[in-house]
């Protein structure tokens, strides 16, 4: 079923734009009274989305490297240090 469906949404984008598609697929789905399609198409949507990586962008990479280097070169504090700065920093968030 899965692979159904991505073949056709993968055929239509080449045919139309992706809007169009999205709306011939809604107007699909709300034909179908069979709750067990329903319910797969559902979870191939909820898998898709799931699995889904967003990638990093290169402040963000540097961001974890430089974060990573901190932890090896003992750049880190205790989790009573970061309350007490959150403390001092948000009295009323943080008791």
């Amino acid at each position: 079923m899965s692979n159904f469906i991505v073949n056709f949404v993968e055929t239509k984008i080449k045919e139309m734009d992706v809007q169009a598609v999205k709306l011939q697929f809604i107007e699909q789905y709300l034909k179908v009274n069979d709750e067990s399609i329903i319910e797969k198409l559902y979870n191939t949507l909820k898998e898709e989305i799931s699995n889904k990586r967003l990638p990093l962008s290169d402040e963000e990479k540097s961001a974890i490297d430089r974060g990573l280097d901190d932890v090896k070169n003992g750049r880190v504090l205790s989790d009573g240090q970061v309350r007490d700065k959150l403390h001092k920093k948000y009295p009323n968030l943080i008791k």
